[in-house]
């Protein structure tokens, strides 16, 4: 009868482990997974910020600013409905470099009014 009990708790003891291993290994290996997802986004960020800094050191006396340039920096420009604030005709707009994506300096520059719009 010892001997039963003993097995039986021994059988009990290595399930209870067994499932707490088990659920462990999963937290961790999800945990491996999302680290290297985030070292491999890191990584392409990188890459992309070292390309920006080539194309600013290949522009950096320019003369002018030509059509040509800004496609080789500027990949989107989404421009806002204008709104009146204030009194004040303002509008947003948001650029998407390449390389390096948006970037948002998070300020709006009034204008009069009288700029042409597209």
């Amino acid at each position: 009868m010892l001997e039963f009990y003993l097995a039986k708790h021994t059988d009990e003891r290595f399930t209870k482990l067994t499932t707490s291993y088990e659920a462990e290994q999963t937290t961790l290996q999800s945990r491996v997974d999302e680290l290297k997802s985030t070292m491999n986004a890191e990584k392409e960020s990188a890459l992309g910020l070292e390309h920006f800094l080539a194309l600013v050191r290949k522009y950096i006396e320019i003369k002018e600013l030509t059509a040509e340039i800004i496609r080789e920096f500027v990949e989107k420009i989404y421009v806002y409905k204008a709104e009146r604030v204030d009194g004040r005709r303002i509008q947003r707009i948001k650029i998407v470099y390449n390389c390096i994506g948006e970037f948002d300096p998070l300020t709006t520059i009034p204008t009069t009014g009288k700029e042409k719009s597209a």
